[in-house]
This record gives C-alpha cells, structure tokens and sequence, in this order.
C-alpha cells in the first residue's frame, strides 16, 4: 500500500451532526492521495455509525478510539497510526471546499515550512459574521508576526517529523492547545506560517452559543490567571472551556445562561491587579 501524501485526523465527541459533512467534504476533494483518522472520544451518539455510512467516498477511512475524552490525546493518538509524512488536524465541524488539499499541497510545495494552517471563513454569511473571521485572521497573523503566536486549532498543518520534534500536542493543556502548539514550534526552531488560501469554513456555533465577547472573556481569565501565577485545576479550567465534543452545544438555555452571566459579571467587576485576582478566584471557587 502506498503512502499518502496526508493524514487527516479528526478527533470527534458526540459530532453526528457534524462529522459526516466534513467526510463528504473530504470524499469530494480534487486531491486523493490521504488518508482520514477519525479518533473518537466514545461518543454516546451516533456519531461513528455515521461516519462508517461515509467511508464509500474516501480513499481510506480509519475510525478509532480513545478512552480518553480530550482532544490532545485524541489527536497524539491519530497521530500514531497516521502513516503520511504530512499531518493536518482538523475539528469535526469544519467544512472544506473541494479544492482544500490541492491547494494546501501546493502552499507547501512553493512556501515550505514545518507547521501552518489556514485563514478561515465563518459559516454564516452576515457582516458581523465576515468581520468576526476577518478580525480572527488578522490577529493571527499579527500574534504570528510578533513571535507570539496564537493559532486556530481547528485546522494544524505539520510535517511529522516536526509533530514528533515538538512532542505532540500538550495533554496537560485544556485550552487554546493550537497557540502553545505554535509557540513551542517556534522554541524548537521551526518554522511556522498561516497561508491566507486555501480557506476552509470554520464553525461559528461557540461563538453563537456564547456571543463574541463571552469567548473573550473566557480567554481572558485564562491568560489573566495566567499572568498573575493563579494555578488552575482541570475543573477550574473545565468551567472557562468545557470540553464535550458536541453535546455542549446540546446543553439547555439555563445553562448557558448561567455560563455567560458568570463571564459578564467577572468583565464588569474588573478595576486593578488585586480586584482581577479576587474576582476570578471568586469565580472559580464558585
């Protein structure tokens, strides 16, 4: 059996809505030569069934699974099995042109480097929409610029070699596990790069489950902690960033609503370096 040109791990938990779009996507490309790793995080709905109904359009199809529900250890372990010398993580619910991997080859191929990924469209088609992806894009590449980097984990392109220089994805990591993936690429002296084409369609439903500005907020308190020495414990972290594939985006209006209002009244409640650390030791006593 050849070897293909890339593997394309998805960890998945709970994505039957979303998961056999992106297969299609996939099943669709002008490029063929990949193969697709699916790692599921035992998933309590259909989500495998239905990505088994998919495995006809694609070159080769592997569906494994992790007892481990997080997507560091999903992703290290598609990454095991992942038999190409390019690797390209991707989120369950993205959506891909047919020209993607074409055009992702083609980047490597005239701008080479060891780590990248790509500017994103929204998948909706308002003005705030467009902006949001925009602004999302420039940060990027502004972070990038700066030598601090800040990338989307939804879509990481990586030579293997480079994946197994840098250790693999953080385990230990909860939240924003693309950014400290790029920085660490940086500290092993690896290049990294954001191609502005091709694009690929990133989903919106956190940002319209919580708002812009909660997510902010979230980020915020886990830098901000960061910042001021303030240990965070998994399930301290798990209240700022609650990872459940996606049921979360399943949970009820309460909930939700008690997620945002927490986030606001930490926002509001900001005035100096001492109020910032009581506030968010508040918060995560709560």
């Amino acid at each position: 059996m050849s070897i293909p040109f890339f593997s394309i791990v998805i960890p998945a938990l709970n994505e039957e809505k979303y998961l056999p779009n992106l297969l299609k996507d996939l099943g669709k490309q002008s490029l063929r030569d990949f193969e697709v790793i699916v790692v599921d995080g035992e998933s309590s709905d259909q989500t495998v069934k239905y990505a088994k109904l998919v495995a006809h359009s694609l070159p080769l199809l592997t569906i494994t699974t992790s007892t481990k529900r997080h997507v560091c250890t999903q992703r290290n372990l598609g990454a095991k099995g992942a038999r190409a010398d390019w690797l390209i993580f991707m989120d369950a619910d993205n959506r891909l042109p047919p020209y993607f991997l074409q055009g992702v080859k083609y980047r490597l191929e005239q701008s080479p480097t060891d780590v990248a990924t790509c500017w994103i469209k929204s998948d909706g088609m308002t003005a705030k929409d467009k902006s949001i992806a925009l602004a999302i894009n420039y940060a990027q590449e502004i972070m990038e610029k700066s030598k601090s980097p800040a990338m989307m984990e939804s879509v990481v392109i990586c030579g293997k070699r480079a994946f197994q220089k840098i250790g693999g994805f953080d385990e230990s990591v909860d939240i924003a596990e693309g950014t400290v993936f790029a920085k660490t690429a940086l500290q092993k002296h690896l290049k990294y790069t954001i191609y502005r084409d091709p694009t690929y369609t990133y989903s919106f439903r956190r940002i319209r489950k919580y708002g812009a500005l909660n997510i902010a907020g979230n980020l915020a308190q886990h830098e901000i902690a960061k910042l001021l020495d303030i240990p965070l414990s998994k399930a301290q972290i798990a209240k700022l960033y609650p990872m459940k594939g996606g049921t979360l985006f399943r949970s009820s209006t309460k909930k939700r609503n008690e997620f945002s209002n927490k986030i606001t009244y930490f926002l509001r409640e900001l005035r100096s370096p001492d109020t910032i650390k009581q506030k968010l030791q508040e918060l995560l006593e709560d």
